[in-house]
């Protein structure tokens, strides 16, 4: 099996109180995962030293990535990537010694990191649509610290087990940064939020609007639908604006619930039929009517699909075949469906027993 990336957090480091936000966000994959009290505590340490060492030695700039990583051998791991614009290591068996760097930050060091770490890597290569989601938003970037710590298959518990999630994203041809986003979070095993992101135009301006609305649906996602909207409304104002499509997915309670501002498209598709989402006209951060939330049944074997207005509303439903893998899914409508001129990104998600 290809390596597969799950639950992914992006996280901006700007100034010292993100170093709380990142740990608690951190320590809850971490537990939702199944690691237990003490591998949890370190992965505590791990993400404060992580971003205590952008704030104090990295430029005071960066990003902080965490996910839910599994490897070709069905290995379940943390996943964390932490990079800044700062000017490297100049003397990396040093910075390895703890006690390095000094009473500025917790005086531990890489080296706790790295005892704390199944793996670890200074500069690794950034590749594929990985890269281009989670990276491309900031080219000043100039160095990054990647950290794996595996999880015991006899722990793992997941996250949200009944969602089969797949996705797919490009920028403008000639664009070099993506103004659409996606995201899927999970609030525990059986609640997730998700949602597509087009920030409006494309480019640098649009990718901006749209990091920064997904950011604060993660930063948020425990909110009510409705206000979460509103908050993700008030966060872009200033911005180019952007529009959303969002859905929170309860697999115990077999509902979800979307609201939409804007031209993101979706629809769930059930033994009895296609049911389209409805979405309202407005821009996020400039002109949002009040959130209209509608609720749906979701059971096993139902798919949602949502996308942009880079993919083209006039494919057929029937032209695809909805049995396949859900990645797969999300590629193919995204390779031969996308329009030229935008901008374009599908999510999938199937439920799953």
């Amino acid at each position: 099996m290809e390596v597969a990336r799950q639950n992914i957090l992006s996280l901006q480091i700007d100034n010292e109180s993100d170093v709380g936000v990142c740990r608690r966000k951190a320590v809850s994959l971490a537990s939702q995962m199944g690691f237990d009290e003490v591998k949890t505590g370190e992965v505590a340490i791990m993400v404060t030293e992580l971003v205590t060492n952008v704030i104090k030695h990295g430029g005071g700039k960066g990003k902080l990535v965490i996910c839910q990583f599994c490897d070709e051998q069905n290995h379940h791991a943390m996943e964390i990537w932490c990079c800044d614009s700062g000017n490297g290591i100049s003397d990396f068996k040093k910075v390895l010694k703890d006690g390095y760097p000094g009473k500025d930050s917790l005086g531990i060091g890489l080296g706790t990191i790295r005892r704390f770490s199944d793996e670890m890597e200074i500069n690794p290569l950034l590749t594929g649509s990985f890269r281009d989601t989670f990276f491309s938003d900031n080219p000043t970037f100039q160095n990054c610290i990647r950290t794996i710590k595996y999880l015991p298959n006899k722990y793992w518990m997941g996250t949200n087990k009944n969602l089969e999630i797949g996705a797919a994203s490009r920028c403008k041809p000639g664009e070099l940064l993506n103004g659409d986003s996606y995201l899927v979070t999970h609030l525990g095993p059986h609640l997730s939020v998700a949602a597509v992101i087009d920030g409006l135009g494309h480019g640098s301006e649009a990718n901006l609007a749209s990091q920064l609305a997904r950011g604060q649906i993660i930063l948020k996602s425990e909110q009510p639908v409705s206000a979460l909207m509103q908050h993700v409304h008030n966060a872009l104002q200033g911005t180019r604006g952007s529009t959303i499509g969002l859905l929170r997915i309860d697999t115990e309670i077999q509902k979800i619930s979307f609201s939409g501002i804007g031209n993101i498209e979706g629809f769930l598709f059930t033994p009895e039929g296609k049911k389209n989402f409805l979405s309202f006209g407005g821009i996020m951060g400039h002109n949002m009517r009040t959130p209209r939330v509608f609720d749906f049944n979701f059971k096993p074997g139902d798919i949602i699909c949502m996308f942009s207005d880079g993919i083209t509303s006039r494919w057929k439903f029937d032209e695809i075949d909805w049995t396949e893998n859900t990645q797969k899914i999300a590629q193919n409508i995204l390779t031969h469906f996308s329009r030229p001129n935008d901008d374009a990104t599908v999510l999938i998600i199937r439920y799953v027993i």
